[in-house]
C-alpha cells in the first residue's frame, strides 16, 4: 500500500512536470501551442492510472499556476484553454467512467462545455491584441463558426483522449507492478505446439516414432520375465 501511494505521488509529480514544460512551449513557441494543450492533457492521465484523482487535481493546479508567472499572464489567452478545458478534461472523464455514466448525455455536455470554452478564449483573445479577420461577415459570425467547428473538433478529440486514457493505464501499470510485457512464443515453443496437436505423449525431443520403439522394448522385456 506505502509502495503504491509513492508511485502514485511520483505519477503526480511527473504529470505535472510534463503539463508545465509542454504549456510553457505552447506559449512561448510558435504554433506550439496546440500540442502543448494535447501533451498537458495527456499528462494528467498519469496519476489517474493509478486512480489518484487528488494527484491528477493537484498536476493541473500545479501547473496552470506555476505557467501563470512564466509568461501566462501577458499570453493569458494561450493559458486559458488549458485552466478550463485541457487540463480538468481527463479528470472529468475518468470519473464519468468510473461511474459509468460517459454515454452521449455526458458528451454532449462536454461538447458545450469545450465550445464556451472556445467562446471564452476567443473573447479574451479579442480582448488583448488586435484582431484581423480575412473577410468582414466573420466578425458577425465567429462565435456560431467556432460552435460548429469545435464541436466536430471535439468528437474526434474526446474519443482519442478515451483510447489515450487506456493505454497509459496499460503501460503504467507495467512499470509500477513489474509486469513485463508478453513474449511472443519462440520457434521451439511453436514446434512443440505443432507436435502436441496429433496428440503424441512422447517428449518434444524424441521423435514419435523412437518412442513406440521404446514402448515395444519394453513390452518385450515384461513378456520375457
Amino acid at each position: 500500500m506505502k509502495r503504491k501511494t509513492s508511485f502514485s505521488i511520483a505519477l503526480s509529480a511527473v504529470s505535472c512536470a510534463i503539463a508545465t514544460i509542454f504549456m510553457a512551449l505552447g506559449m512561448h513557441v510558435p504554433y506550439m501551442y496546440l500540442p502543448g494543450y494535447v501533451f498537458g492533457a495527456l499528462a494528467i492521465l498519469l496519476p489517474l492510472s493509478e486512480d489518484f484523482f487528488g494527484g491528477a487535481c493537484l498536476a493541473w493546479i500545479a501547473a496552470s499556476l506555476i505557467c501563470l508567472p512564466i509568461g501566462g499572464i501577458a499570453v493569458f489567452y494561450k493559458l486559458f484553454p488549458f485552466i478550463a478545458f485541457f487540463g480538468p478534461h481527463p479528470i472529468v472523464n475518468a470519473l464519468l467512467r468510473r461511474k459509468g455514466k460517459n454515454g452521449w448525455l455526458a458528451r454532449i455536455v462536454k461538447a458545450v462545455w469545450f465550445d464556451g470554452m472556445l467562446c471564452a478564449a476567443w473573447a479574451i483573445f479579442a480582448a488583448m491584441t488586435e484582431v484581423s479577420l480575412p473577410f468582414s461577415w466573420m466578425y458577425d459570425w465567429i462565435y456560431p463558426m467556432i460552435v460548429a467547428a469545435g464541436t466536430a473538433v471535439f468528437i474526434i478529440y474526446d474519443w482519442l483522449m478515451l483510447r489515450c486514457a487506456g493505454l497509459v493505464a496499460v503501460y503504467v501499470s507495467r512499470i509500477g507492478h513489474g509486469k513485463p510485457p508478453r513474449r511472443p512464443p519462440s520457434d521451439s515453443t511453436k514446434a512443440n505446439e505443432k507436435e502436441d496437436v496429433f496428440g503424441f505423449d512422447s517428449p518434444a525431443s524424441v521423435p514419435a516414432d523412437e518412442g513406440d520403439e521404446k514402448q515395444e522394448r519394453q513390452d518385450d522385456r515384461g513378456e520375457k520375465k
